[in-house]
């Protein structure tokens, strides 16, 4: 039987509209794709998430990576703020599961820094849910195996009472070899119809 709805936060309860800021430092074409495969799409990115390195360190790491585009990888991330925007359904969708009588946590790769711009603006829902664990308070980042199980030990949670929403199909794959139901985010639609199959 479910009890907790476990939710990613990056495109499902936020939009991480990173392509829109890059365009506004000026960039396009080749110099786009060169400044995003040295961050966003770069596996450093996820050290970002992880926050065990200082945000000094992973700044150069994306400059040396197009040393070229460094003032535009600056202006970036100075900006970075602007790639998170609540959906809007986002405050709603958590408090229908509450009044159903559902315990809602959120599970998410989130870097410490963008956590401390965002708080207050994109993840304003975080009082909604019952808990949170993000990936820079753990050192782990999905799909790594610990961070399902910091949640777990944290919320002293039964797997066989967990469903997970998120939009990354391999971040889902751990979770559904422990016990838990899962549900791969395409459209907000889509999850309340698959909801139905479940709760």
């Amino acid at each position: 039987m479910i009890k907790n709805i476990i939710l990613d936060v990056g495109m499902v309860l936020v939009d991480f509209n990173w392509q829109d800021v890059l365009l506004k430092t000026g960039l396009e074409g080749e110099a786009f794709e060169a400044v995003a495969d040295a961050t966003v799409r770069a596996p450093e990115w996820n050290e970002y998430d992880r926050s065990v390195q200082s945000d000094e360190a992973l700044l150069a790491c994306f400059k040396k990576k197009a040393p070229e585009y460094e003032a535009q990888i600056q202006e970036f991330w100075d900006r970075n703020i602007e790639t998170i925007t609540q959906y809007s359904y986002a405050k709603p969708f958590i408090t229908s599961l509450k009044e159903s009588g559902y315990r809602v946590y959120i599970l998410s790769n989130y870097s410490r820094r963008t956590y401390e711009l965002t708080k207050e603006s994109g993840l304003d829902f975080l009082p909604l849910a019952d808990g949170a664990v993000f990936s820079f308070e753990t050192g782990y980042v999905k799909p790594e195996k610990e961070i399902y199980h910091y949640l777990m030990d944290k919320y002293q949670l039964a797997a066989e009472e967990c469903l997970f929403i998120d939009d990354n199909a391999i971040n889902l794959e751990y979770p559904r070899k422990i016990g838990w139901s899962t549900i791969l985010y395409q459209t907000f639609e889509q999850v309340q119809k698959d909801l139905k199959n479940y709760l």
